[in-house]
């Protein structure tokens, strides 16, 4: 019998029994080749040994080996071999006829172009059940596309009257060239006022045009986002006339779903919900919008609104569905199918990655561009993790029965059903009777312990907050009653949680349980009723769709409380955690997070790509990447050279249009006297320089003390203060922009992403190096595995982190040539500590000045007169 290639259980026959196929291997296989695969074979013990190959002038000159012994890791296999590459697996017996499961994996490699070879245990017979490809050889791009575009005579400066030459920009496009051309990975800082996004747009747009290759380019912030689909895409093809198609691709739950707005329209045209204004006017804007995306209303919907309405893939009938022709979310797929550029977040685009290839709302690509890269860790740590929380809950709860509208897929089947009975004629008797019985069950037994479940939902949460409040978490980290725990080996070993807590939970499970067999009888009720024509129309295959994914997604996020709470011990790749929010919005929420992430990242996406492009104004720490490369897992791409790097510089003459200054005088932000001292020195600064500032803070409690202190006082010196929390984002910088008399306290999601030129902001206060909280059990779980690696946890993983975040909040500041201010660091550990050199090196290149606090205020006002 031939080998199969693959464990039995993965057959549908046997193999078939014939002569032995194959040709002498040296036909194909290079001498070194050979010697290398019988070296690996005998090692393997004559077991199955599988080999990726790479060719040249059609034989195979070099192989590693990807796996042993057994074939079911065929789609891992895939993502480690690319197109024009051979995968070489030897069979023990000696017989080369490949099985069915051969063929079927034979035939997935050929699909993406990769040859599939046979051989013996002696590597003398070889099957060529693949043939090698030979790709189209690639055309690289030229060097000199970056002097006809960015160069002082090229096409931008002829298209753009304002346009600067900037050897920063066009050593970093020459960079972006190389790497496509190469199909190499590029790691890049480019300070502000580089102009990077042109810097990658437009060789990514000339690659895909050259091509026909799709790039994905991938932003951390909407305000990005808008700027290269609003801004920099138009100017290729307007004023460059670049002949590219660009979209921006947003997820399924950002469209709204044509069928479920026609059910929900029925249920309002009923009488349920008629007065409900907020429903009213999001059916009325779904009728008439172009976009069907959330964006495009007028007024951003409360979520538990639009979840009503929105696409979900686990409630789509796909091309079954009567709108799917019309359907919004596959609408914009088609547009991306045929859309050259791509431009998504780092959400979507790691979100999309748990799909294969071609199954998630991203088309097949090959070449992405990563802006804004730095935020990947962090990203990638709360993507591809899993989690559950007290508001998913309660809304997936709410699909099911509403509590405070008369709505949901209960009482849309109740009131369906009602609408059948009444009608006069064409029903049988038996399914008058299983209409009534179906009717009987909804209302009698799944719809009351939804309701139940649903209610008695805050006071299960409320339960398990106070004994972790009670037991588990320290009095100085709750923080108007927020808090976050970290779960180890110590807190399941605790008695709160395995008495208190686990009694508290299981209670919940049991309910839980309850009405998870409650919605699974009323499913096989009416799965029965569509098997046996008692139930007629489309109406009922469709709900029973939606419902048991409702179901699905309810066990779920049942089993996974339970494996969180009761079943789980702790493991040293997973970080755990719960988190709970106070205020008017609370919520409850357990998360388990990867550890690393480099590890996933090199499976899930590094290894699907030819070119990686990432870039960021705040990557590197001491003009190092070593950091970064750690975290992301590029280590291995590093050292194999197969990861370029490049720093380039601001443009902008720091040295002349930014004054950097440490009060030497003020206590340090860990002495009691310090929240004091800093308000009555920002209430002279501020006034003094007429407003016009932004002070960045690492935390809330110290922003709100501070504000609480200075207010009145800046409000009769004429200044406005403004503070996070009291508007909308967009709001507060408009407001920043717009009145020269106003200073905004802000904290964490402020120090990036702040574009405001001119002198509306010339000054910049960072109250406090940015270290992060202690507490924070990302932080803690990282931190530990360091140190239990033998590494150093502050100056390997601390430092740098603190230095990036200090580069991005400084980097506020001066946005254009002609912006000048004063940055004041009101933490002089960045001058006394020995780690503070390690700091310094991401300011800007200006001198600082070390002065007392009177001093700094005298200096701010004479260099801003």
């Amino acid at each position: 019998m031939p080998d199969s290639g693959m464990p039995s259980s993965l057959q549908n026959e046997p193999a078939r029994v014939a002569e032995s196929p194959g040709r002498n291997a040296e036909l194909y296989l290079h001498a070194d080749v050979l010697l290398c695969m019988r070296r690996e074979i005998t090692e393997a013990a004559g077991n199955e040994v599988f080999f990726r190959g790479r060719l040249a002038a059609g034989k195979v000159v070099e192989v590693d080996t990807l796996a042993r012994g057994n074939q079911a890791m065929t789609p891992a296999l895939s993502r480690q071999v690319k197109a024009g590459e051979v995968v070489i697996h030897n069979h023990p017996s000696g017989n080369l006829t490949p099985s069915d499961a051969d063929l079927r994996v034979a035939s997935l490699f050929g699909a993406e172009d990769i040859a599939f070879f046979i051989v013996d245990n002696p590597v003398t017979t070889l099957y060529a059940v693949v043939e090698p490809v030979v790709l189209e050889e690639v055309e690289p791009l030229q060097l000199d596309l970056v002097e006809q575009y960015f160069y002082p005579d090229g096409a931008l400066a002829k298209a753009l009257p304002s346009f600067e030459f900037r050897a920063e920009q066009a050593e970093l496009a020459r960079s972006v060239v190389t790497a496509f051309n190469q199909s190499n990975f590029l790691l890049a800082e480019a300070g502000t006022g580089v102009g990077k996004s042109l810097a990658y747009l437009i060789p990514a747009a000339l690659w895909s045009i050259r091509h026909n290759q799709r790039v994905v380019i991938s932003t951390n912030t909407i305000n990005l986002q808008e700027q290269l689909v609003n801004k920099d895409l138009p100017l290729l093809t307007e004023h460059l006339g670049l002949p590219i198609k660009a979209s921006l691709i947003k997820g399924r739950s950002n469209y709204l779903c044509r069928r479920r707005v026609k059910e929900l329209g029925s249920e309002l045209e009923s009488g349920t919900g008629a007065d409900d204004a907020e429903l009213k006017d999001l059916l009325s804007w779904a009728h008439s919008t172009n976009d069907g995306s959330r964006a495009d209303f007028p007024s951003l919907p409360s979520a538990t609104v639009w979840e009503m309405i929105a696409s979900d893939a686990d409630a789509c009938q796909f091309s079954r569905c009567l709108e799917f022709g019309r359907c919004f979310f596959y609408r914009a797929r088609r547009e991306a199918a045929k859309s050259q550029l791509l431009v998504v977040n780092h959400h979507l685009l790691l979100a999309d990655l748990q799909f294969p290839p071609d199954s998630g709302v991203l088309p097949r690509y090959e070449a992405l561009v990563m802006d804004e890269a730095h935020h990947l860790e962090e990203v990638a740590t709360g993507y591809l993790g899993e989690g559950v929380s007290q508001i998913a809950l309660r809304m997936l709860l709410n699909r099911l029965v509403h509590r405070q509208r008369d709505l949901g897929l209960l009482r849309r089947l109740r009131r369906h059903l009602g609408q059948r009975a009444a009608s006069t004629g064409g029903k049988s008797a038996a399914q008058a009777d299983f209409f009534a019985t179906l009717a009987a069950q909804v209302e009698g037994e799944t719809e009351p312990a939804v309701l139940m479940l649903a209610q008695d939902l805050e006071d299960h949460f409320s339960a398990w907050r106070d004994i972790l409040v009670a037991d588990l978490v320290p009095e100085n980290e709750i923080i108007d009653g927020s808090f976050k725990l970290r779960v180890t080996a110590k807190e399941r070993a605790a008695k709160a949680w395995n008495l208190n807590l686990a009694e508290k939970v299981e209670a919940f499970i049991d309910e839980a349980q309850t009405v998870l067999k409650a919605l699974y009888s009323l499913a096989r009720t009416v799965e029965k009723g569509l098997k046996e024509k008692l139930l007629p129309d489309d109406f009922f295959e469709i709900w029973h769709g939606e419902f048991r994914a409702a179901g699905v997604r309810l066990q779920d996020q049942v089993d996974f409380v339970a494996r969180f709470f009761l079943k789980m011990s702790a493991r040293s790749e997973l970080i755990a955690w719960i988190e709970v929010s106070g205020g008017q919005r609370r919520n409850f929420k357990i998360v388990l997070a990867p550890l690393e992430v480099g590890p996933l990242l090199e499976d899930m996406l590094y290894e699907r790509l030819k070119s990686l492009v990432m870039v960021s104004a705040t990557i590197a720490v001491d003009n190092s990447f070593d950091f970064f490369i750690n975290r992301v897992g590029l280590l291995e791409r590093s050292r194999s050279q197969l990861l370029s790097s490049l720093i380039v510089a601001s443009p902008f003459n720091y040295r002349k249009n930014a004054l950097l200054m440490v009060p030497r005088d003020l206590p340090l932000p860990n002495e009691s006297a310090f929240i004091p001292a800093l308000a009555l020195f920002l209430d002279t600064l501020i006034s003094r320089v007429g407003g016009r500032s932004l002070i960045l803070f690492t935390s809330y409690r110290a922003m709100k003390s501070v504000a609480s202190i200075c207010r009145d006082s800046l409000r009769r010196r004429g200044v406005r203060l403004l503070l996070q929390g009291e508007g909308q984002r967009q709001w507060l910088l408009a407001e920043l922009k717009n009145n020269h008399e106003t200073a905004l306290f802000a904290t964490d999601s402020f120090w990036e992403g702040v574009d405001v030129k001119g002198r509306a902001l010339e000054c910049l206060v960072i109250v406090k190096l940015p270290f992060k909280v202690p507490s924070d059990p990302v932080l803690m779980a990282r931190l530990e595995y360091i140190a239990a690696n033998g590494g150093n946890p502050f100056y390997d993983y601390s430092l740098p982190q603190t230095a990036l975040k200090l580069k991005q909040g400084i980097g506020r500041l001066i946005r254009s040539r002609e912006d000048r201010g004063v940055i004041v660091v009101c933490d002089r550990r960045l001058v006394e500590k020995s780690y503070g050199a390690r700091l310094r090196s991401v300011l800007p290149d200006s001198d600082l000045y070390v002065i007392s606090g009177g001093e700094v205020v005298r200096r701010a006002a004479e260099f801003l007169k």
